[in-house]
């Protein structure tokens, strides 16, 4: 049942598992064979996965609490144009080792892709200027290979991972073969590359931590054909259009912004204060809120979480990643056209009111929408992106085509959206990652991945205490967190995120020892 069977003292369990003050295990309010409450926070995939293994494991108090008015967290598939798009989570990144390509397979949901965000798409400059085709083969391969052999080359490299590539791709250069290459284009090339790794390769992405990232083999751009990535989110809950929850119908309170968690009690519950005025009664929390929400509510906990854990919200990075759609009356493009990525001259870098148009690396046509355009941007000016008007929007999509693009007779954008992860309450980014100060202070997804224990006994008969003068002591998982900034292989990803939910409910059902 989970307890301590040693001839350690209450105060030598406390030092060792014990994450509150108080010195005195807790009394539970219920028997250990009672069946728990247990509250989720986040709709997300990782909450979701959560909710259904705990549902598998035979659960039955099982509640999500989603602060917006849906469900899926960062996968948001919406109606758009003639079809669908998805504004976060777009492509199952690989087969083998993936729980979303094995829930998902013989269903026949996806589509491989031949596109290849390097090789099948051009690269031009702002004055239009287009690199030649031999030439991009050779930087692709220059780059393909260093990302190929960088794990032992990363174990020891103290810098960022934008200051590892910058080195590697020099001595690269520097070698007889590549002495042809102009290096002025050379220059442009990685600085898109970059952008296309992450908005913090240049600034405090970790390159020793970031080399624990583990892809999984084989296609790394499944799509989701014409119906996004909300079909995965129906086949993870056992929903259908009809009915979006599925098997968790009635479990989820979608708009209910969590203000508080108290969770040191005296009786070993946690007590939940939502902004609606709701309010909720746990014996477990598994928090998978995003970790930009866990960094911009640092009040959230009371008292406040372990040092432990605060440390590894605070220092673990969090980037920035803006999906950007333009939808045209017709498009102005040809049908085999795969779109470019955009290498900014340095005149171009700094226009008035338009800054924020260099963090635009790339534009390419979406799949299964014959008339939009999807951009991608990742840096500095993320933000500005997501909220600017979008009469400006408009007009500095409009300019980067026609500069890019000197050729093609671009038209005016029917409609202009982007996504708003960066400004939206519910997520505050778009994704984890390894920083500089994750590794300075010796923390990172492990850490945070860690629960929230408590020392905890059963309320028991008095005679019983006094005959025997000793109490089953129990080390309790109070707080859990999941959630795909919780996974030191597969962070960013929903796979990953899928994981972790599955991760915590197993947590409890062998602290409960349920079966597996």
């Amino acid at each position: 049942m989970g307890s301590c069977c040693s001839k350690k003292t209450h105060r030598q369990l406390h030092n060792r598992y014990h994450a509150s003050k108080a010195k005195t295990p807790k009394k539970l309010s219920q028997s250990f064979h009672s069946e728990p409450n247990i509250v989720i926070l986040g709709a997300g995939a990782a909450g979701l996965a959560c909710a259904m293994e705990l549902k598998k494991q035979g659960f039955q108090h099982v509640r999500i609490l989603e602060m917006s008015d849906r469900i899926g967290g960062r996968i948001r598939t919406m109606k758009f144009a003639d079809n669908y798009i998805d504004v976060g989570a777009q492509w199952v990144n690989g087969k083998h080792g993936n729980v979303v390509y094995q829930m998902v397979k013989g269903l026949n949901l996806l589509d491989t892709s031949s596109w290849d965000a390097y090789i099948n798409v051009e690269w031009i400059r702002s004055n239009g200027q287009m690199m030649p085709r031999s030439m991009l083969v050779k930087l692709v391969m220059v780059m393909r290979r260093i990302v190929r052999n960088q794990n032992e080359d990363l174990i020891d490299c103290d810098g960022t991972y934008g200051e590892y590539l910058v080195e590697k791709f020099a001595e690269a250069l520097s070698k007889p073969d590549m002495k042809h290459i102009d290096r002025e284009w050379a220059v442009d090339f990685l600085r898109t590359f970059k952008k296309m790794e992450g908005s913090a390769v240049d600034t405090d992405m970790n390159a020793a931590d970031y080399g624990s990232f583990r892809p999984c083999q084989g296609d790394g751009t499944l799509n989701w054909r014409d119906q996004g990535y909300k079909q995965f989110l129906r086949v993870l809950v056992d929903g259908n259009e009809m009915n979006e929850h599925g098997l968790l119908q009635g479990c989820i309170d979608l708009n209910s912004r969590v203000l508080k968690i108290d969770w040191d009690r005296i009786d070993g519950t946690i007590h939940i204060t939502c902004e609606n005025k709701n309010q909720y009664l746990a014996d477990h929390v598994v928090v998978t809120a995003s970790l930009g929400v866990l960094k911009k509510n640092p009040r959230l906990f009371f008292p406040n979480l372990p040092l432990a854990k605060r440390k590894a919200i605070n220092f673990m990075g969090f980037g920035h990643v803006c999906k950007i759609f333009a939808e045209f009356e017709e498009p102005f493009w040809k049908d085999d056209w795969t779109g470019f990525n955009a290498m900014w001259c340095a005149d171009d870098l700094n226009q008035p009111q338009l800054e924020w148009l260099s963090d635009i690396y790339s534009i390419q046509p979406y799949a299964h929408q014959p008339r939009v355009l999807l951009g991608w941007a990742a840096g500095p000016n993320t933000e500005v992106i997501e909220s600017i008007d979008s009469k400006l929007l408009t007009l500095g999509i409009m300019l980067m085509l026609r500069k890019f693009l000197p050729k093609m007779k671009v038209t005016q954008p029917k409609c202009v959206v982007t996504s708003h992860w960066s400004i939206d309450p519910a997520h505050m980014g778009s994704y984890s990652y390894p920083s500089m100060l994750t590794k300075s202070y010796n923390t990172g997804p492990d850490q945070l991945a860690q629960p929230v224990n408590v020392l905890a006994y059963e309320p028991t008969t008095p005679s019983y205490v006094s005959l025997l003068d000793i109490r089953p002591i129990t080390v309790r998982p109070l707080i859990l967190f999941a959630g795909e900034a919780t996974s030191s292989d597969h962070y960013s990803t929903v796979h990953g995120a899928v994981e972790t939910g599955i991760r915590e409910a197993r947590r409890l059902a062998g602290y409960y020892q349920k079966d597996l």
